[in-house]
Parts: structure tokens; C-alpha cells; sequence
């Protein structure tokens, strides 16, 4: 059984390859497989929202912000299950609300730290948005409390903070592209930038741990032989 502990403590001391090109072309890929499934739930999430804001007017920021890292989550999902070559459904990509808690509790907790820190002298709210980007998958996909995995994602992304701020800002750029395409091309690249980020975990947390476990498979087939 794979130490997880271990494997991240070991990104946070020894650190990683950043591939930038690569998480690029692999979050394209991912999204293009089921990039009409993609489209047609953020374009039916972007309705309701939009229809929330007219309706609730001053509380439609409250209503989006419980929901929306819900959301996110659930197309978390889908992109894993597409490079597992599984075929997801579209009910797939509400399946983050299994995770509403944690997940509302990490927004509000991160989004509170992230303005304080814009507040002195903008840097450090800067720091930490980049660094807790990683910090719903950790969530997702392994189960940790908002604390931990907020922790866990500013400690590693810091070893590698000036990598990751240029890859989200070409993310950020590509999405402002998206927004001016009428607005509609954002259902586009939206889902399409989530699959980039999703990549970018996958390759250095998800592939420290298939090289840890590959590893202990080796210790253990030579200490059997």
C-alpha cells in the first residue's frame, strides 16, 4: 500500500519536472474526447447562473459561490475518468456535491486567506491563490479535509511556484480569449483550461505515486527472488 504521505513529503523536499507544454496538450486532448458533454454542461451551468443572477440579484454571488466548487469538482471527475479510458455519463459531472462540504469549507477558508493576503501589499494573496490551486483534487481525489489539502498544495506548488504562475496566467490569458469571443467562447475554454489543470496533478502527484508504488513492487520482487 502506497505511503501517500511519504510520496508528497518527497515532492515537497526533492521537487518535480514542471511540464508546461505538455499539460497543455494533454488537458486539449482530455477535453476534446468528450468535448461536447464538456460544452453542454458548462454552457447549462453559465445559463443558471446567469438566470440566478436576474432572479436573486444580491444574493446570486452567494447562491454561485456554494455551488460552483461543486461543479468544478464533478468535471474534475469526468477528465479523470476520460484518462482512465473510461466513458463517463453526463451525471458524472455532478458528482462533486459528494464533497460539498469539504469543498464549501476549503473555498470559504482559502478565498478568506487569499484576500487578507491581497490586502498586504497584494503579493501574498497572489502567493497563495496560485499555491491552493491544487488543493480540490487533493479533496477529490484522495479524501483529505480542506486544511490538509490546502496545506498540501501550497507546499508543493511553492517548489515549483514561478512555473505554475506562468501556467496559469497563459490559462487565466486563454479564458479573457474565451470571454471576448462574444462571451460563449468561455464554454469552450473553460472546461478546457480545468483539463489543463487537472493534468498538470495528475502528472506530478498522481505520477509520484505510480513511481513510488512501482518502486516498492521492485523491493518487493527482490526481496522475494
Amino acid at each position: 500500500m502506497v505511503n501517500n504521505d511519504k510520496v508528497f513529503q518527497k515532492l515537497i523536499d526533492q521537487g518535480y519536472e514542471f511540464k508546461f507544454n505538455q499539460y497543455i496538450k494533454d488537458g486539449y486532448d482530455i477535453f476534446k474526447r468528450e468535448m461536447g458533454n464538456f460544452i453542454c454542461f458548462y454552457f447549462v451551468i453559465f445559463s443558471v447562473f446567469f438566470v440566478i443572477s436576474l432572479v436573486l440579484e444580491k444574493t446570486s454571488g452567494l447562491v454561485t459561490n456554494l455551488v460552483q466548487p461543486a461543479l468544478t469538482a464533478g468535471a474534475l471527475l469526468v477528465a479523470n475518468d476520460i484518462l482512465l479510458n473510461k466513458k463517463p455519463a453526463f451525471s458524472r459531472f455532478f458528482d462533486g456535491f459528494k464533497f460539498f462540504l469539504p469543498l464549501f469549507l476549503l473555498g470559504l477558508v482559502s478565498s478568506v486567506l487569499i484576500v487578507i493576503g491581497l490586502l498586504f501589499l497584494i503579493v501574498p494573496g497572489i502567493y497563495l491563490g496560485v499555491s491552493y490551486s491544487f488543493a480540490n483534487m487533493f479533496v477529490v481525489f484522495f479524501g483529505y479535509d480542506f486544511w490538509t489539502s490546502m496545506e498540501l498544495s501550497r507546499k508543493i506548488i511553492t517548489k515549483k511556484w514561478w512555473e505554475f504562475f506562468g501556467f496559469f496566467l497563459t490559462i487565466t490569458l486563454i479564458n479573457i480569449g474565451g470571454i471576448l469571443a462574444c462571451g460563449v467562447g468561455i464554454v469552450f475554454t473553460a472546461p478546457m483550461t480545468l483539463c489543463m489543470t487537472y493534468c498538470a496533478f495528475e502528472d506530478i502527484v498522481g505520477g509520484a505515486i505510480r513511481e513510488h508504488t512501482n518502486l516498492e513492487q521492485k523491493q518487493t520482487h527482490t526481496t522475494d527472488v
